[in-house]
């Protein structure tokens, strides 16, 4: 038994439609995988537990207002033989998710706590791996009031230790989707699409004529954080260098468009239990979201 959690599915709080369509893309990927070869226990949020309820091998508890999120996970725990938290890092959500699992003694398809608690946080990603790659120089703030050198009516920002202040570089945004355990295996390098209000969508398996170094890039990057494990998406960016600007320990809204066999939920599971992992990676797909709906183009 397998327990899934996606953090907006399976909350009882008012998410963003932009966001809540990116965490049921991963989530409905995910679970229709690990549904083909494995009996699969969640967490519902009740607003929608009727798109779920009624399939074979799924088993749903669901979550309303009120409910104790802690408990409701360990309960679910105690009947399951492993675990895959999605979540954002914000507030350390996804850190205190994943010790639930760690503390379980459940096996643990994602990162560890630890390297999430790192991999979490830009500034100490910064310093994990500015001596090995070319990444934006990083600074963290201390409580700073950010004005218009012309502005009026006192119109003003306050940014405190929260905050970070990064280097510009120019290029293209790009990803990279990895899994980690006792090799590092490239799954998918994949355009990112950012507009004003941020990440739109994207194109997945895509080709590059420095694919292969921005590979390398990666793996040296992902090596400097220990305890990364499962699949984990880097950031970076390509122009006349490449550079790497986040290492996300979770699952990346790019899973939605990739197409891998045996299927990225199989590769999860015989990854963490140390198998070898063979694998082909099928044709990329793009992807936009749009009207909080992610569509295929």
């Amino acid at each position: 038994m397998i327990f899934l959690y996606e953090f907006a599915v399976g909350g009882s709080e008012d998410i963003p439609k932009d966001i809540l369509c990116e965490g049921k893309a991963m989530f409905d990927t995910l679970l229709d995988q690990f549904l083909e070869f494995e009996e699969v226990i969640t967490l519902i949020d009740e607003r929608f537990f009727g798109e779920y309820k009624g399939r074979e091998n799924l088993y749903i508890e669901t979550m309303k207002g009120g409910d104790d999120l802690t408990k409701k996970i360990e309960n679910m725990l105690e009947v399951s033989d492993a675990a895959l938290i999605i979540a954002p890092e914000d507030d350390g959500v996804l850190y205190n998710l994943t010790k639930l699992v760690e503390n379980s003694g459940v096996l643990n398809l994602g990162s560890s706590s630890e390297a999430i608690r790192i991999a979490g946080d830009k500034y100490l990603t910064y310093e994990s791996i500015k001596n090995s790659v070319k990444t934006p120089r990083t600074m963290p703030l201390k409580k700073y009031l950010i004005k218009r050198r012309d502005g009026c009516g006192g119109e003003h920002f306050i940014y405190d230790e929260n905050y970070i202040i990064q280097e510009f570089v120019e290029g293209d945004p790009y990803s990279v989707s990895l899994i980690v355990g006792k090799k590092i295996h490239p799954i998918s390098l994949n355009k990112q699409y950012i507009n004003t209000n941020g990440y739109c969508g994207g194109e997945t398996n895509i080709n590059h004529p420095l694919k292969d170094e921005i590979f390398k890039e990666c793996i040296k990057a992902v090596k400097k954080i220990d305890g990364l494990n499962g699949y984990v998406g880097v950031d970076v960016i390509v122009g006349d260098e490449i550079y790497i600007i986040e290492i996300n320990p979770r699952i990346t809204t790019s899973i939605y468009g990739i197409k891998t066999n045996p299927s990225l939920a199989k590769l999860l599971v015989d990854n963490a239990y140390g198998k070898e992992l063979e694998f082909k990676v099928g044709k990329g797909k793009r992807f936009i979201k749009k009207d909080g709906e992610m569509l295929f183009k």
